[in-house]
């Protein structure tokens, strides 16, 4: 029942909220938010897991496909295409489906979420094959729409995941990992868009970022395949290549110039010393910069 769930309860910390002055509430709001960190840290070992999945799909030229509604959904939307610029991949390996569809997104469009037969279909309108990673995620643990999914994706053989908010989500049977983030009752009864949505948001960045460090999208800390698609993003590179390289700005920008805007490409012809179509021969083999680096050094 929905009033079992540990994100439906009331918080007894905020019982008398509407009394409280500004300053208390924000306090007490500020208070709860430290908390997540604490939820995360006691799923890092299945989060990794869900990372190793997230590597090998890609391995195998499949996708990661988020699945949510309401928060769920739009967090699992801003952390996709975040991916495209900052590590330079195609839009569609992190592919986000929000029940609703795009309209959900800037839309509150709540009751699509009870319709089980909605995230089989949107599974099979984006041609859900074996070789993708679907990532369900739902605050309550039993969301229809993400139900529905889980349910194609594993009469498809896909390895599938839940990313929720409550200990022995109802969904757990048909995911292979499941990531209970124990978010507890929100500062307002039942509004998951809070910590719950915050916690998700966190999981999220974590296992994007770490799947496309160990995809060679980094160099040290630095994004260097992020995609030049503006002013910004081009001074962000010229500066990444500076401080990796040690040369100056203006030498950096010729040679990401010479690169094709691509500031890995641009690091190894500098470090390497060897030629462009040398170096881009390299990263074919192996996108992973210091892999690359070591065999055009031997």
């Amino acid at each position: 029942m929905l009033e079992n769930l540990e994100t439906e309860k009331s918080n007894p910390k905020t019982q008398n909220l509407d009394e409280m002055d500004i300053h208390e509430i924000l306090r007490i709001i500020n208070q709860e938010d430290a908390t997540i960190a604490l939820c995360i840290a006691e799923n890092l070992e299945n989060i990794e897991n869900v990372v190793v999945n997230c590597i090998s799909a890609i391995k195998n030229h499949g996708r990661i496909i988020y699945v949510g509604a309401g928060t769920s959904g739009r967090v699992a939307v801003v952390d996709a295409v975040e991916t495209v610029p900052t590590f330079g991949i195609d839009s569609g390996i992190f592919l986000p489906l929000i029940a609703g569809g795009e309209k959900a997104f800037f839309q509150a469009t709540e009751h699509v979420e009870d319709y089980e037969e909605g995230g089989k279909i949107d599974l099979e309108k984006n041609n859900v094959r074996s070789e993708d990673y679907v990532i369900g995620i739902t605050a309550s643990g039993r969301t229809p729409y993400v139900k529905g999914a889980l349910s194609k994706a594993k009469e498809i053989g896909c390895k599938t995941a839940l990313i929720c908010n409550v200990k022995n989500p109802e969904l757990m049977k048909i995911s292979d990992i499941v990531v209970s983030l124990r978010t507890g009752p929100e500062v307002i009864a039942g509004s998951t868009r809070m910590k719950a949505g915050t916690a998700q948001k966190m999981v999220l960045n974590m296992i994007s970022t770490v799947t496309m460090i160990k995809l060679g999208k980094t160099f040290k800390n630095y994004m260097v395949d992020v995609k030049i698609m503006n002013q910004k993003l081009e001074e962000r590179a010229e500066r990444i290549i500076s401080e990796v390289t040690g040369l100056d700005k203006k030498t950096c920008k010729e040679y990401l110039i010479k690169a094709d805007m691509k500031p890995k490409l641009a690091i190894l012809m500098i470090l390497s010393g060897k030629d462009k179509e040398f170096c881009i021969e390299a990263l074919k083999k192996n996108e992973v910069l210091n892999e690359a680096l070591k065999t055009l050094k031997n």
